[in-house]
C-alpha cells in the first residue's frame, strides 16, 4: 500500500508531462502547418503546393506496419482521382535516402504516391508522431481534419469521398 502511494504521484506526473509534450501538436480543426520536403529523387514538395486538394499523409518509419499502411494508400490512390486527392508518405525517422530506398524496394508493389524524406525531423517536430504509422487528413482549406493510427482503404475511401 505504501509503495502505491509513492508510485501514484509519479504516474500522474508522467501523464501530465506526456500531455505537455504533445500540447503543441496540431489536432483536428487546426490549420495544418506548411511543410516542404524532398522526394527520394530530389523533387521539393510543399503542403502549399497541394492547396485546393484533400491531402492524405502517412507518417512512416522503416517498419512493417508502415509498409502495410502504404499499401492501403495504394488502394486509395487506385480509387480516388489524383486531381482532387494528394497522397504523400513521409519518412519521419530521419532515415537516410539509401535506407528508405532499400526499404521501399522490399514492398510487394511500388508506392503510387510521393515518398518524402525528413532528414532533420522537421515535420516530425511540428506534427508529433504518436502512433506508428500515423495518418493525417487535411481538407481543401488546409485544415487538419483527422489524425489516426493505421487506417484501411475501406475506411479511408468513404471518408475521403465526403470531403472531395
Amino acid at each position: 500500500m505504501l509503495k502505491m502511494r509513492k508510485i501514484l504521484p509519479l504516474i500522474f506526473l508522467l501523464v501530465f508531462m506526456a500531455k505537455l509534450a504533445f500540447a503543441g501538436a496540431p489536432g483536428p480543426g487546426d490549420k495544418a502547418p506548411d511543410f516542404s520536403l524532398k522526394t527520394l529523387d530530389g523533387k521539393q514538395i510543399s503542403l502549399s503546393d497541394m492547396k485546393g486538394k484533400v491531402v492524405l499523409i502517412g507518417m512512416f518509419h522503416i517498419c512493417v506496419p508502415c509498409m502495410n499502411q502504404a499499401m492501403e494508400f495504394n488502394k486509395v490512390r487506385a480509387q480516388l482521382d489524383e486531381e482532387q486527392l494528394a497522397i504523400v508518405g513521409i519518412n519521419t525517422n530521419g532515415d537516410s535516402k539509401e535506407a528508405v530506398a532499400d526499404y521501399l524496394s522490399k514492398f510487394p508493389e511500388k508506392v503510387r504516391f510521393p515518398y518524402l524524406l525528413d532528414p532533420v525531423k522537421s515535420f516530425y517536430q511540428v506534427y508529433f508522431q504518436r502512433e506508428m504509422p500515423t495518418v493525417l487528413i487535411i481538407d481543401k482549406d488546409g485544415i487538419l481534419n483527422a489524425r489516426a493510427p493505421g487506417v484501411s482503404a475501406d475506411q479511408l475511401v468513404p471518408y475521403l469521398k465526403k470531403m472531395l
